[in-house]
């Protein structure tokens, strides 16, 4: 399972990228991507489908440990 990010940089997507093939202002993206719960089911089908991940393996809530799992950017303190 991926959180949508996660889907997104599998795909090689930009958050820009992916509002413009959604047709949504990359804003808007970028708030489904902090907040997943509160994406449509027309727009879980779109990232579905533009990032070539099925929708059951995209987690669409709020709280996932999946973000601490898959970071391309890893910072040192």
């Amino acid at each position: 399972m991926y959180t949508i990010k996660q889907a997104r940089l599998l795909s090689g997507k930009t958050q820009q990228t992916m509002a413009n093939l959604m047709g949504i202002d990359r804003n808007t993206y970028r708030k489904i991507e902090k907040n997943p719960d509160k994406a449509t089911i027309r727009q879980a089908k779109d990232i579905s489908m533009i990032t070539r991940i099925p929708v059951d393996q995209i987690f669409f809530a709020s709280q996932s440990t999946l973000s601490r799992v898959f970071n391309p950017i890893q910072h040192t303190d």
